[in-house]
């Protein structure tokens, strides 16, 4: 069956769409993507979707793909400069906000045929780009997800990130309608500053699914030790960036069902996923069943990604994901670090930053942090503890303890936070690691040194 035959073959009395004040019937689901769809007849080009998180958003965006016209989520975190990069490459013509549809005046791009969505790399250094990709990759990963997670975990899913991130869109909301869940939609404004208001939103709409990125974690870790545990949550996906065991350790000994996974844009978002019948902590879970991975010279290769290139470049036949990786003989894959990022001391030791970075975000008083070192005899690390309280040199020594001497860190600079509004975080939450390296450098005496020697 069809996508839209899938979804519109569940109960028509249940609930796929919820805001908290009105919802959507799956009886009535098909009937109001199709009277968008309509709506966008006189599309001829791209449309940029520019809504908050809400049942508008899911319905136009699947109402582009009704209509046969791609679209291009535009994140809510990005700057001005990144949406006309976005506007320019990706050929937008015509963007969905609030205020209505507006015709942009960009001429159209030349994006591959076959193209239904083109979402943008979260831009960790320089520009990001745009990955073009056809529906059937996005089904694949949505159908996958659903097979190895099973019909236990249709209930109702809570979308905490933004729905122009692809991980949501597609392993929340297509994965969801799939299987049959109600998909409950908050304005990113109902989840308070800094997710303050989380505990009690999954409360209210009793989420039994989410996904999350290792900060919006934590946070939920504080609150649930704080106002007490969530009895309806079966299954929370973390991914986005490397996530220390420890860290995982201690949610699970809370209450949360924490399971980590691996994603990239290139291949319609999820790559691999822990789950509660194949569980292997301390990794990013098992290939989905349609991926073809393997590990060359260190390196998590991906055979037949499923997009259709980069816009303006050719789609590759492989794609060298630059990430480094391990798979065991039963096929857990292991993601210890990205390729570029490799930290050669002055000692000849190769150190990935990713895996000293996280042991160091395992520490509760530790909420963000960034290792360096290159042709260093020793590490050093920018750290941003997590509150005014923190224990910082007994959070390092407590790391430390867990690292061989070699890749320990000796010298430490307490530093403010990273965000998205200064440009030091990507919109899912992973540091822009060379822009924050350029503003916190060795010459910038002025900030705090500390030695933890």
């Amino acid at each position: 069956m069809s996508f839209f035959e899938r979804i519109t073959a569940h109960d028509p009395k249940k609930i796929a769409l919820h805001d908290g004040k009105q919802g959507v019937r799956y009886g009535d689901l098909l009937s109001e993507i199709q009277g968008r769809a309509d709506k966008l007849a006189g599309v001829v080009g791209v449309l940029g979707l520019s809504l908050d998180n809400g049942i508008e958003w899911v319905l136009w965006d699947l109402a582009a793909r009704k209509a046969g016209i791609p679209c291009v989520p535009l994140p809510p975190f990005f700057s001005g400069e990144q949406l006309s990069h976005a506007h320019q490459s990706a050929g937008v013509s015509h963007i969905l906000s609030s205020h209505g549809m507006r015709s942009t005046g960009v001429s159209l791009g030349a994006l591959p045929q076959g193209t239904a969505k083109v979402t943008f790399t979260s831009g960790t250094t320089g520009r990001p780009k745009g990955v073009c990709l056809p529906q059937s990759a996005m089904d694949s990963v949505a159908a996958s997800i659903v097979d190895v997670l099973g019909n236990e975990f249709a209930g109702h899913h809570l979308c905490v990130l933004p729905l122009a991130v692809l991980l949501e869109n597609v392993a929340g909301v297509y994965a969801g309608l799939l299987a049959g869940c109600t998909i409950h939609l908050r304005g990113l404004q109902d989840f308070g500053e800094h997710y303050a208001n989380l505990h009690t939103v999954m409360k209210e709409t009793r989420a039994g699914t989410a996904i999350l990125v290792p900060e919006i974690l934590k946070i939920l870790m504080g609150q649930v030790a704080e106002h007490g545990g969530l009895p309806d949550l079966k299954f929370v996906a973390i991914g986005g960036s490397k996530v220390d065991a420890e860290l995982m350790r201690t949610a699970r000994h809370l209450g949360l069902p924490v399971y980590e996974g691996y994603g990239l844009s290139e291949c319609a978002s999820v790559v691999s996923l822990n789950t509660p019948d194949h569980d292997c902590p301390g990794t990013v879970g098992k290939v989905l069943p349609h991926v073809r991975a393997r590990i060359v010279d260190g390196e998590i290769q991906i055979n037949d990604p499923g997009f259709l290139g980069y816009v303006g470049e050719k789609k590759p036949d492989v794609l060298h994901t630059g990430d480094l990786g391990q798979m065991d003989e039963q096929g857990y894959l292991s993601v210890t670090g990205r390729k570029k990022n490799v930290l050669i001391t002055s000692y000849g030791r190769n150190i990935s930053p990713e895996w000293v970075e996280a042991v160091l975000l395992g520490q509760p008083d530790i909420a963000q942090a960034i290792v360096y070192g290159d042709a260093q005899p020793s590490l050093s690390a920018l750290i941003v503890p997590s509150s005014k309280q923190a224990n910082i040199q007994r959070a390092l020594a407590q790391a430390n303890e867990a690292l061989p001497d070699y890749a320990r860190i000796i010298d430490i600079k307490i530093i403010p936070p990273f965000t998205i509004a200064d440009g030091t975080l990507t919109g899912t939450g992973r540091p822009r690691r060379e822009k924050i390296l350029a503003l916190y450098n060795k010459e910038n005496s002025h900030e705090l040194l500390q030695s933890a020697s």
